[in-house]
Formats: structure tokens, sequence, C-alpha cells
């Protein structure tokens, strides 16, 4: 009888660990530009990672790795500073733009 519950559990078990590891999970980040995806929310919200990978896309600059621009903030004060201008990464970019002094605007 022990032998036979023994059986059973290893057989539930392996299916269980079976059906687990055949359906992916669907774990990747979704950006849509500088935002992303919460399925708790149901809804597009701002992220950091997302907006690091705009302005990566939009300067040219690697994404990842010890020369990217999630990594590194000195290479993304400088991909700021070559595609800051751009309009979709205008506002990300405040504080690394050369016009962006610290001094108050009139």
């Amino acid at each position: 009888m022990m032998k036979a519950t023994f059986a059973l559990a290893a057989i539930g078990a392996a299916s269980l660990f079976s059906l687990t590891s055949v359906v992916p999970a669907d774990a990747a980040i979704k950006c849509q530009g500088r935002n992303m995806w919460n399925s708790a929310a149901g809804a597009w919200i701002p992220q950091p990672y997302c907006e690091d990978k705009l302005i990566a896309y939009v300067s040219g600059y690697p994404f990842n790795g010890p020369n990217g621009v999630r990594q590194n903030p000195s290479v993304k004060a400088e991909a700021c500073r070559f595609a800051g201008s751009d309009i979709r990464i205008r506002d990300l970019c405040a504080g690394h733009l050369p016009e962006d002094d610290g001094a108050r605007r009139r």
C-alpha cells in the first residue's frame, strides 16, 4: 500500500512538472515607448526601464551591458547629449543637455 501511494505521488509530481515546463512563462517586459504594460492595473505605466530603452533606441547607443544606457549612468548622459534634442526623449534627458545648466529659465 505504501509503495502504491509513493508511486502515485511520483507520477503526480512528474505530470505536474511536465505540465509546468511545457507552458512558457510570458515574463518579458513589454514596452511601448516609455511605458510598460502592468497586468495588475491593466494599463500602460511609465517605468525607468522602458524610458532607458527608449533613450537607447533613439540615440543608437546600446541598452544592456557594461557600456549600455541601462547599467551606466555616464553612457546615458552621453546618449542624452547626443540625441537629447529629439522630441521623443527631451524630457527624459532633462539635466543632461547642454542648455540645462541648472540656471532658471526666464
